[in-house]
């Protein structure tokens, strides 16, 4: 898909806690500056193998402990709610994603809709794998949670999963979140400065 100078690409999973300790300022800089984020969750058993990354349940301890340590960091430094060690971390990504890719193809922001996913994983121990749960999200932030889950269990939506993912790859993306504006990729909630002067012009 073609990036488009009032367009901001947010590549991410459902279940990143970068993600979500970046969501809200994220939205923050779109709003300020006039611009719509175009929402593109990910499949992150196929992003990792084909781009070098290691699921967490394999990686070094050193780099878990480290991985801790950064986010309470952010968490305390942010002023965030987040739990380290949420009960429902990590499960499949594939029904909030479809969710959240129905509701942009309906025409409806899903930035509030992605925001609550978050929440549910990393503050109210929530299974985001969960048909019932999802569909309550969807209407606590003003949606119809029970057409959208219908409309996003449908093949056309399972397949969109998979090829927003090959698109991501394609484009150069390998983790989460990643922020795409105009040419400048930007890898890490850390790099939201960055994006900042990219969308000033700098």
């Amino acid at each position: 898909m073609a990036h488009t100078p009032d367009t901001i690409d947010y590549y991410f999973s459902v279940f990143s806690p970068w993600a979500y300790i970046g969501d809200t300022r994220l939205r923050e800089l779109a709003k300020s500056h006039g611009k719509t984020v175009r929402y593109h969750p990910l499949m992150t058993p196929v992003l990792f193998p084909a781009t070098g990354g290691i699921p967490l349940k394999d990686r070094a301890q050193p780099r878990k402990d480290y991985r801790m340590a950064e986010l309470t960091r952010w968490r305390d430094l942010l002023g965030i709610e987040l739990n380290l060690e949420p009960k429902h971390f990590p499960v499949p990504e594939a029904l909030a994603s479809q969710l959240i890719l129905a509701t942009q193809t309906a025409g409806e922001d899903p930035g509030a809709l992605v925001h609550a996913i978050f929440r549910a994983v990393w503050v109210e121990d929530s299974d985001i794998n969960d048909l019932a749960t999802l569909t309550e999200i969807a209407g606590s932030v003003g949606l119809d949670g029970q057409a959208l889950m219908v409309t996003a269990q449908g093949p056309d939506f399972v397949q969109a999963c998979q090829d927003e993912t090959a698109s991501a790859i394609a484009a150069g993306v390998f983790g989460y979140p990643t922020y795409v504006y105009g040419d400048v990729l930007l890898w890490g909630q850390d790099r939201l400065d960055f994006l900042e002067r990219a969308l000033k012009g700098d």
